[in-house]
């Protein structure tokens, strides 16, 4: 095992040996901070570490930023992760002074944990809370304006429409959960075999703590098939495990119901 092995191997036992008085409980799972995964990153690569962040889109609607991490090995910078995360400005106080920076938050620590440094769980403190407590709906696409219609030529008897009342749209049920706050954003590629598992790991929290039935499972799936996509293409085994996840989440709720 080369040197530059070792050292991440050191960071990643390092960062597993946390103890949970230095993370953040969130609904009974222990998060790490952001600041805590640079911290050990520092520690173990000095300035053979390079956190980089780049902002792809930063608009009056929303902000996405994409954080590469490399380290320098045999005399060249190598690049061993990568991660994006997305913010909206109407999503909560912070976003609407702070989204740059809260997105660039997101995402170091989303590739933090891509390199292994996680803590346990792939998304960090900052991310949870922010999805649980502040995360708004993306904004609703503008309608495309209708094609002009060809003119009809009339009927000999036109027939009369009766007009149909519109239906009242139901009242909102205060205890039904928003899919929104358990969808995450595009994915592009998953450079490592760590970030994958993280990422499967995370999908079945938040499935387990979404579904309370088998339709709102499935719910959680369709709104997240464009991630599901992105195993299944480069991470087989890793998909698998998320496959396997679901079918045996799928029992327990189906069991339930039959109770």
């Amino acid at each position: 095992m080369g040197e530059e092995q070792n050292r991440l191997v050191g960071a990643v036992v390092k960062m597993s040996e946390l103890p949970d008085s230095e993370k953040v409980d969130i609904r009974g799972k222990r998060y790490a901070e952001v600041h805590t995964r640079v911290q050990i990153f520092r520690e173990t690569y000095g300035d053979d570490g390079k956190i980089i962040s780049t902002i792809h889109v930063a608009d009056d609607t929303r902000v996405l930023a994409e954080t590469s991490i490399s380290v320098f090995v045999d005399e060249s910078w190598r690049v061993i992760a990568n991660d994006f995360a997305e913010e909206y400005r109407a999503s909560g106080p912070v976003n609407k002074t702070s989204a740059v920076e809260n997105c660039l938050t997101s995402s170091i620590g989303r590739a933090l944990s891509a390199c292994g440094l996680s803590g346990g769980n792939y998304a960090s403190f900052d991310e949870v809370n922010h999805a649980i407590n502040d995360k708004a709906e993306a904004p609703e696409p503008k309608p495309e304006k209708p094609a002009a219609k060809k003119k009809a030529k009339p009927k000999a008897k036109p027939k009369a429409k009766a007009e149909a009342e519109p239906e009242p749209k139901p009242e909102p049920d205060p205890e039904t959960k928003d899919i929104e706050d358990y969808t995450f954003g595009e994915m592009a590629e998953i450079t490592s075999k760590e970030g994958a598992e993280g990422l499967v790991n995370m999908m079945l929290e938040l499935a387990t703590e979404f579904a309370e039935t088998p339709d709102q499972l499935k719910d959680f799936y369709r709104a997240n098939k464009a991630t599901v996509d992105v195993l299944d293409r480069d991470w087989n085994e890793q998909y698998e495990q998320l496959r396997e996840g679901f079918v045996k989440l799928k029992d327990n709720l189906t069991e339930k119901e039959t109770e």
